[in-house]
């Protein structure tokens, strides 16, 4: 017998294995459901470009969804993978190592410098601070004070469960009349315009209070004595600062995160008056 007839019952026997093997499932395609979920229950960012890669299936995106995306704060390079599974990121630019010795500086440009986009910039004082611009086109600093509390430091007074704060003085130096102000802020390094809150105090004889919620640490400050301001990036560092001061009285910009526990200090702001 020929060895071709020899294996024929081999063959036959693996061709009835593989008809019996059962049918592979089919993956399910992902869905834009799927992502949220993900999203939703904390995976990361890699497994989930990793499930976008292996669906292999570019989701057809409206701009609504892409914002609803945004606003659930998926990332936008998920996105850039749901749009293009074949996304490829740029590679990162790898800084220059710095060595003993080596000076890294820019090269010097011949080109002049973009002049800021308020002429008036030029002429804020370079110290960091809040300064007022007078109707004469002078610029009047504001005085930086602190906020202690009402009585001694360590004991915290307290006002229906609220935290006072006060200011020494009964008025604050530089005086304001009604209507629209206008201020520059000179913001320090690290600080941020957001650090900034525009509140009315209160009066109560020889000094000012400032209501600071129920926790010192985290200041809730009464809805009524805030006052709003719009506030425009006019170069680096430096803001314009409009205000409408229809409220006559004591006002403080009032400096988040400026409290010191250890010091017995409520925070920090700049003090004026409006007459």
């Amino acid at each position: 017998m020929s060895s071709r007839w020899l294996a024929l019952p081999f063959f036959c026997a693996i061709c009835i294995a593989y008809a019996q093997e059962p049918p592979k499932p089919e993956r399910q395609s992902l869905s834009l459901d799927d992502i949220i979920k993900l999203f939703n229950e904390r995976i990361s960012d890699d497994i989930i470009i990793s499930r976008i890669k292996g669906n292999a299936k570019a989701f057809d995106l409206n701009a609504g969804e892409i914002l609803e995306l945004h606003k659930l704060g998926v990332s936008d390079t998920v996105v850039k993978y749901m749009l293009n599974p074949n996304y490829s990121p740029p590679p990162p630019v790898s800084p220059p190592s710095l060595l003993p010795g080596v000076s890294l500086n820019p090269p010097v440009s011949d080109a002049p410098p973009r002049p800021p986009s308020d002429p008036l910039a030029l002429k804020v004082p370079p110290e960091s601070g809040i300064y007022y611009l007078t109707d004469m086109m002078d610029f009047m600093a504001l005085n930086l004070r602190t906020v202690v509390p009402s009585k001694q430091p360590g004991k915290m007074p307290l006002f229906k469960g609220h935290v006072i704060g006060s200011m020494v003085g009964a008025g604050a130096a530089t005086r304001l009349t009604s209507g629209s102000a206008t201020f520059y802020v000179r913001l320090a390094e690290k600080a941020s315009i957001d650090d900034l809150q525009l509140l009315l105090l209160d009066k109560n004889g020889t000094h000012r209070d400032l209501d600071f919620g129920s926790k010192p640490g985290k200041p809730v400050f009464r809805v009524n004595s805030f006052n709003s301001f719009e506030s425009k990036n006019v170069s680096p560092g430096l803001f314009r600062v409009v205000a409408p001061l229809s409220r006559t009285g004591e006002y403080l910009f009032y400096i988040l995160g400026s409290a010191d526990e250890k010091k017995g200090l409520l925070g920090r702001g700049y003090d004026f008056g409006v007459d």
